[in-house]
Formats: structure tokens, C-alpha cells, sequence
């Protein structure tokens, strides 16, 4: 979907890497899943969850935030330390957001097309323009105009993360958003046709709406409420967000819709996305992809953690 947020070149080496580790990160909890075996054969050997003895993504970042992150990547990362592991992280959709722009004309430097995510972004979020990290790609043209693919990170959440990891001895090979990280892990799964993503995270849902190219076209995250699943009120945000996408311009069409959540709700939620569908929500499964059975995998964040080790087009 995009470029990695934070990228350690290795040249091919990652192919050829001992194991393949994705972390996902919460505000409360840290899981880390460990597999082995080349793409498409890949077997868990580990699935571990950890607390965080502070919360984290409130407010502004400081040592005892770094400290207890990096404590619990710590403990995590014991059983690949040692080994030449790619590591690759998941960051909540609420600390790196995406969005997509139609635009008559791209900015002719980078500089000015940052500076135009800058602003984009600080306006979503109230915030100054210099709290934001941004980063952007093209994604070739529809309907006469530039479509341009880009994200924004709290720079202080950001970089609190770069410093637990390096505390705790852990050089990722990327840090991305939990929504890239769920696109490219199952891209192959979902039809080359229009489609749409929803994922339920504990904190926040995400909703990606794409074309028949392949190529995401609307990015939707939002926090969650209490109860907001069993209330319909989240399959009302998206039937509103997925009918806007399709009315919006002449020939687009969402033929498919997925969706990714714990165990615990995915049931239910498929229930009501099915009393209106005509073909119903595909679940999609992170550890369908693999091999191993571990106690809690298709719960919390293990899903997500699963999901960013099989990312592996970043």
C-alpha cells in the first residue's frame, strides 16, 4: 500500500531471515508472534502477550512511557534476540492515520507534497503542523485525476517507540500502521474487485475502501464507544462512508466486504453487516495463513500482531 514508516535497509536479506516476527502495539498491551519457515509455509512457534505497566498514546510521550515500553518489548523479544529475525511492527491506526487525496495536480517536490499532508492532517487531528511526521506515494491517476496515498504520525509518539525499541535491543525491519499491515497480509486474499476492509481493534475500527486496481481509495478511522458494535452504530458509519465512496463518482463498485476482529464480537458484527449485505461479510483470519495453534491467537491483539509478521510486502 504504501512505503514502511520506519525502514531498516537490509538489501534481500529479509528473505532470507532465520524467522519473521510481527509485534503489534496497544495503549494497554504488547503481543508478539514469532514464526519460521518460508512464506507460504510458515509455522508459530511463539505467542506471547505482555501489560504495560503504563499506558500508552495519551497525551505527550516521556521517559517512563519509553521505560515501560521498552521493558515489555524486552521481555517479548527473548525468543528471537539471538536470532536474525524480521521484525516488524504494528502501531494502532489512531498514532499513524492514512488517507487518500484526488488531486488535479501532485506537488512538484516532495517538500511541498509533505507540507501538504502537514496540513491536511493537522486539521484532522487540531494539532500543530510540526507534531506530524508525514509520508506519501503515488498511486497513478482515476478519472483525470492524481491519486495520492498518504499517512501521518504523531512525531513524539513516534519517536518514543524508536527509543523503547532500541532500549530494548529490537531493530525492526518496519513500523506501520495496523491498517497497512492488515491490507498487505491479505491482499491476495481479497478479490481483485472493489472491495472494503473493516477491522475492529479494541480502541478504534478502521475502514479501507479500495478499487478494481487494486489500489485503496478511502480511508476511514474512527475511536470506538461502549457497546458501539452490539448498536449498530459502527455498520451505520460504514454503510454511510462505503455509499459515498460508490456515489461519488460514475462506475465504482464494492462487490466485496471483509472484516477482522477478535473472536469474541467478530460473530455478531457479521451478523448485523449480513442482515444488509446480499452476500454477507467475508471473515478474514490472520492465522489461517499459517501453521500452529496457540491458546488466544484469534483474540486481542495477536490477530493484528499475526497479521504485521505476514505483511510481507512492506
Amino acid at each position: 500500500m504504501s512505503p514502511s514508516w520506519i525502514r531498516r535497509l537490509k538489501g534481500r536479506l529479509s528473505a532470507q531471515a532465520e524467522v519473521t516476527v510481527g509485534i503489534a502495539l496497544g495503549s494497554r498491551k504488547v503481543c508478539a508472534v514469532m514464526l519460521s519457515g518460508a512464506p507460504g509455509s510458515q509455522v508459530m512457534q511463539t505467542l506471547e502477550t505482555r501489560e504495560l505497566t503504563k499506558p500508552l498514546f495519551a497525551g505527550k510521550p516521556g521517559a517512563a512511557d519509553e521505560t515501560s515500553l521498552a521493558e515489555a518489548l524486552r521481555m517479548l523479544s527473548e525468543p528471537f534476540r539471538e536470532k536474525f529475525a524480521a521484525v516488524r511492527i504494528a502501531l494502532p491506526d489512531t498514532v499513524i492515520r492514512s488517507a487518500v487525496f484526488d488531486l488535479e495536480e501532485l506537488p512538484k517536490t516532495e517538500e511541498l507534497r509533505s507540507a501538504l499532508l502537514r496540513w491536511r492532517f493537522a486539521r484532522e487531528w487540531q494539532c500543530p503542523e510540526e507534531m506530524l511526521e508525514c509520508r506519501g506515494a503515488e498511486q497513478g491517476e482515476d478519472n483525470g485525476m492524481k491519486v495520492y496515498f498518504g499517512q501521518a504520525g504523531d512525531r513524539q509518539w513516534l519517536g518514543c517507540v524508536k527509543n523503547a525499541l532500541a532500549m530494548a535491543g529490537v531493530v525492526p525491519w518496519s513500523v506501520n500502521a495496523a491498517a497497512v499491515c492488515r491490507f498487505n497480509c491479505f491482499y491476495d486474499d481479497m478479490a481483485a474487485e472493489g472491495g472494503a476492509l473493516l477491522a475492529l481493534d479494541a480502541e478504534c475500527w478502521n475502514l479501507q475502501v479500495w478499487d478494481g486496481a487494486g489500489r485503496v481509495r478511502r480511508v476511514l478511522t474512527r475511536l470506538r464507544a461502549a457497546n458501539d458494535a452490539a448498536s449498530g452504530s459502527i455498520v451505520n458509519a460504514v454503510e454511510r462512508a462505503i455509499l459515498a465512496y460508490v456515489h461519488e463518482a460514475g462506475g465504482r463498485r464494492v462487490d466485496n466486504f471483509y472484516l477482522t476482529a477478535d473472536e469474541s464480537e467478530l460473530q455478531g458484527v457479521a451478523a448485523v453487516f449480513n442482515s444488509r449485505l446480499r452476500d454477507g461479510a467475508i471473515w478474514l483470519r490472520p492465522d489461517a495463513k499459517v501453521s500452529g495453534s496457540f491458546g488466544g491467537m484469534r483474540a486481542g491483539l495477536a490477530p493484528l500482531a499475526l497479521a504485521a509478521a505476514l505483511n510481507g510486502t512492506d
